[in-house]
């Protein structure tokens, strides 16, 4: 009797273990892993059925969007679901994350506009065969589909009547470096559309007369490989907003003053002159200098800055007649045609320093810029052309060696002038600030009781003195995070998070941010680069502050790396 008790009870305690360990399998081939979304883009006041791709299982699911307005229902096995967007929900591009009690999916991008949505079909890879658009706006949204694809539309357009194209890939997150031809009737190439502000083609199409042309679109492997052929894969999606107007695609100036009220011109396709808008900083979307803005007229987001100094758009002067400015300032120019310089001289005393910063490419304008300042005896003592790098644009410092009037010139890098060659030209005594990044995004993960170290880098500029310290909010339940000093020259600061033996599993967004120890104190959160050293320019979902923290079980096994696309 007691034998076969003995027996029983380590056939039950085998079935247990078997049980066990099947159930802590399963946990952890939970961990969750999000690769797509089909459709990609919605309409405001919109819900439409949408499928997810990837590994969407776990406890505790839940489909995270940066913008609580556009609300995702949990994916079936299947990965189907629906999205709801509020009819005020933010255009533009949006970050969407699967999340479950194992961990954090990297983002992809989701987009909402206000323009027609109208899906690619196949076969459209043969000229002959070019999909048919036949009303305008529209928001066309595609995906190269392998290697060598390329996709044709065809529409009838009338002579002299401009063409909007902006095109997204890179900015969608897809692994591609699109170009964009435009064929006439007979095939032959009239315009060809490659970078813009990043690898995205976007611009303005005038067609020499009327009748049929055909959009064809391909692109290229990024990063790049040593295959220089058309590439293609699920992952290699696109939209294409098209418009003949009238639509606003920039203002001027192309930026909105901090706490106060911009009255901005509207300017684009179809736009009366003149027309003025007043724009105040919470019309602005994004974490970073450079955010966008979407007023009704527009058909998609317009990217503008977010000055420091006092705007001013006053008439530029010339080489001859350099126009003297008082700093600090943002002044909002133009170079009206090809050859023009922009000139504004500042009066300085001996040892004075003062710096130049521009945008203009990288709000989507047309200017390439070289910046160069000459001393009150005409001398050059300072020059910083646009940099080859398409991520960056020039700025320059000098200092005052004497007494006198210094000038600043600005030109295009290829003499170039026009409509859109506008600008933004910050002239300012350097000041003393700081900054923090975050080298890594990818969500983390810490065991129960156990430490995990994270790194920040505090960029301390123009002699910063103040001390400083380090702070992370928002952690999840039973993690700690010490207040850190941040050493007196900056540089990389570790964040010791300690989490407690009880603490509960489960996944949660923190930030991190540096503050100074004064009253009232300021303070700056960190951001990260979702791109690292993919970054090929700028977009509107290149950063992100949200550091997603997973509290996990002893033992528990690091997540899947994800297959290179």
């Amino acid at each position: 009797m007691s034998s076969l008790l003995r027996h029983r009870g380590g056939l039950l305690l085998r079935v247990a273990c078997a049980l066990l360990f099947s159930h802590h399998h399963v946990v952890q081939a939970a961990f969750p892993l999000l690769t797509g979304v089909t459709p990609f883009a919605a309409n405001p006041g919109k819900t439409v059925p949408v499928k997810f791709a990837g590994k969407l299982d776990g406890r505790a699911r839940q489909v995270w969007c940066d913008d609580p307005s556009i609300v995702f229902s949990l994916p079936d096995a299947s990965g189907n679901a629906t999205v709801t967007v509020a009819p005020d929900a933010q255009p533009g591009l949006h970050l969407v994350r699967f999340l479950n009690t194992e961990g954090a999916t990297l983002p992809i991008r989701f987009a909402v506009g206000p323009l027609p949505l109208l899906e690619e079909k196949e076969p459209n890879d043969e000229f002959a065969a070019a999909q048919q658009i036949t009303k305008l706006p529209v928001w066309l949204q595609g995906r190269l589909e392998k290697p060598g694809d390329v996709d044709h539309f065809s529409l009838v357009l009338k002579k002299g009547v401009p063409l909007l194209l902006k095109v997204d890939g890179y900015s969608l997150g897809s692994p591609v470096d699109l170009i964009l031809h435009v064929l006439d009737q007979t095939g032959s190439k009239v315009a060809t559309y490659s970078d813009g502000r990043n690898l995205d083609p976007e611009g303005i199409f005038v067609p020499p007369a009327d009748g049929p042309y055909t959009l064809q679109i391909a692109g290229f492997a990024h990063p790049p490989g040593m295959d220089v052929s058309f590439t293609g894969s699920a992952a290699c999606v696109y939209q294409i907003a098209l418009s003949l107007g009238p639509f606003v695609d920039r203002i001027f100036p192309a930026a909105v003053a901090p706490g106060d009220k911009t009255t901005a011109e509207l300017r684009g396709i179809g736009v009366s002159p003149g027309s003025r808008r007043e724009f105040t900083p919470a019309d602005l979307v994004g974490i970073r200098e450079v955010a966008t803005l979407f007023p009704k007229e527009a058909v998609a987001p317009i990217s503008v800055l977010r000055p420091r100094h006092p705007i001013v758009s006053p008439p530029h002067g010339s080489l001859e007649a350099p126009l003297l400015v008082s700093v600090p300032t943002v002044i909002a120019g133009q170079l009206e045609k090809d050859g023009v310089v922009a000139a504004y001289k500042v009066a300085m005393k001996k040892g004075e320093r003062m710096a130049a910063r521009f945008w203009s490419r990288s709000l989507g304008l047309g200017v390439e810029g070289d910046l160069s300042v000459k001393g009150p005896s005409g001398q050059q003592i300072a020059a910083n052309a646009n940099p080859a790098d398409i991520t960056s644009e020039p700025s320059v410092v000098w200092t005052a060696t004497v007494e006198g009037e210094y000038t600043l010139l600005i030109r295009d890098l290829f003499s170039r002038g026009g409509e859109r060659f506008e600008f933004l030209a910050e002239i300012a005594p350097p000041t003393a600030s700081f900054s923090v990044e975050l080298p890594d995004g990818k969500p983390a993960r810490v065991e129960m009781g156990k430490t995990l170290v994270l790194k920040a880098k505090v960029v301390l500029n123009e002699g910063w003195k103040e001390p400083l310290v380090l702070r992370v909010q928002g952690l999840p339940d039973g993690v700690f995070a010490p207040e850190v000093p941040v050493p007196e020259k900056g540089g990389t600061v570790d964040i010791t998070l300690t989490c407690a033996s009880n603490a509960p599993a489960g996944t949660a967004p923190a930030r991190i941010s540096v503050w100074t120890q004064a009253t009232p104190p300021v303070f700056v959160e960190a951001a990260y680069s979702l791109r690292n050293e993919l970054k090929r320019g700028d977009s509107t979902s290149d950063f992100a502050r949200d550091l997603w923290l997973t509290v996990t079980p002893p033992g528990a096994p690091p997540p899947p790396t994800p297959e290179k696309k």
